[in-house]
C-alpha cells in the first residue's frame, strides 16, 4: 500500500513515489525508477487513483464503509466470452466482504469481485512511443469493450502515463560489461503524436454505447535515473479538458454517485 500524505491529486504524489522509488537491477548492476517488467508503477498509480476517487465520492465512501463495496489491485476477472482479463483497479461487489473490513486507507483487500461496478486499466508510454502507439491503443479499445460485453452499467476508465523527457536509461537495452545505453527522443514531439494518438480512443455518454467513461492521461518527465516531475504545460492535458485528470477524477465520481444509488443497502 502506498502512503501518501496530504491530500493531493494522484499524478503529483506518483511523480513523487516514481523519484523515491527504486528497481534494483542485480545482473546489470543499475537503480531504476521504472522497469517494464514490474507493475510496481501500476500498481502505486492505481492505489492513487482510488484514494482520490473516494476522497470526492461520498456514495463510494458509504460502500466501503458498510462493506458493499470492495476495492482491489489486479484483479481476475472473465468476460462474457470467457476471456480472461486481470484488472488493474477494480470497485465491486464481493459477498466475502463483512461491514468496516476495508479502511479508507487500506484498499488492495478484495482479490475478486463478484459485480464489477469499475474498472481502470493503467498503461505507460515511457519510450519508443511511436512503437507502442497500436499496441497500447489497442489494449485500452479492448478493455472497455471486455467491461461494457459483461455489464453494460459497469464503468470503464483508462488512464495512460505518457512520458516526455528526451533521454531514458531502458532496462531492456542494458547488457553487463556495456556502457550505459541512453535513448534519445525528439521531445515534445514523440509524446505529443502519442497524445494525440490516444485522444481518438472513443468516451461514451450513454450506457450501451461504445467507449470509455471517462479517459485521463498523465505526462511526466522521467529519464528512469533521476528525479521523476509532472509535467503540464503542453502537450499535457489543460484544465478543463476532457481527459485532464481533474476531468477524469470529476466524471467518473458523478457516475459512481449515480452508480451506487442503485445498489441496495
Amino acid at each position: 500500500m502506498v502512503e501518501v500524505a496530504g491530500a493531493g491529486a494522484a499524478p503529483q504524489r506518483f511523480v513523487q513515489w516514481m523519484t523515491t522509488h527504486e528497481h534494483v537491477d542485480k545482473r546489470q548492476g543499475l537503480t531504476y525508477r521504472y522497469h517494464p517488467r514490474s507493475d510496481a508503477h501500476s500498481v502505486a498509480l492505481c492505489e492513487l487513483i482510488a484514494q482520490d476517487l473516494i476522497r470526492s465520492t461520498p456514495a463510494l465512501q458509504e460502500g466501503i464503509r458498510s462493506g458493499r463495496v470492495a476495492c482491489g489491485i489486479n484483479v481476475p476477472f472473465a468476460g462474457r466470452d470467457g476471456r480472461l482479463k486481470t484488472l488493474d483497479l477494480a470497485f465491486g461487489e464481493d459477498s466475502r466482504v463483512l461491514p468496516s473490513a476495508i479502511g479508507l486507507n487500506d484498499l488492495a483487500t478484495a482479490k475478486s469481485l463478484s459485480r464489477v461496478i469499475l474498472s481502470c486499466e493503467a498503461k505507460s508510454a515511457m519510450t519508443e512511443h511511436s512503437k507502442s502507439q497500436p499496441r497500447i491503443y489497442d489494449e485500452l479499445s479492448s478493455s472497455h469493450e471486455i467491461i461494457h460485453q459483461a455489464d453494460a452499467k459497469a464503468l470503464a476508465a483508462g488512464v495512460v502515463m505518457v512520458n516526455i523527457a528526451a533521454e531514458f536509461v531502458s532496462p531492456t537495452r542494458q547488457f553487463p560489461g556495456q556502457p550505459v545505453c541512453v535513448s534519445k527522443h525528439k521531445q515534445p514531439h514523440a509524446a505529443a503524436r502519442m497524445i494525440s494518438h490516444l485522444r481518438r480512443l472513443p468516451i461514451r455518454s450513454t450506457e450501451g454505447a461504445v467507449g470509455f467513461d471517462a479517459f485521463a492521461i498523465i505526462v511526466v518527465n522521467c529519464d528512469n535515473v533521476g528525479p521523476a516531475t509532472l509535467w503540464t504545460d503542453a502537450p499535457a492535458p489543460q484544465p478543463g479538458d476532457s481527459d485532464h485528470y481533474a476531468s477524469f477524477v470529476s466524471r467518473l465520481s458523478a457516475a459512481l454517485e449515480a452508480r451506487l444509488a442503485g445498489i441496495g443497502s
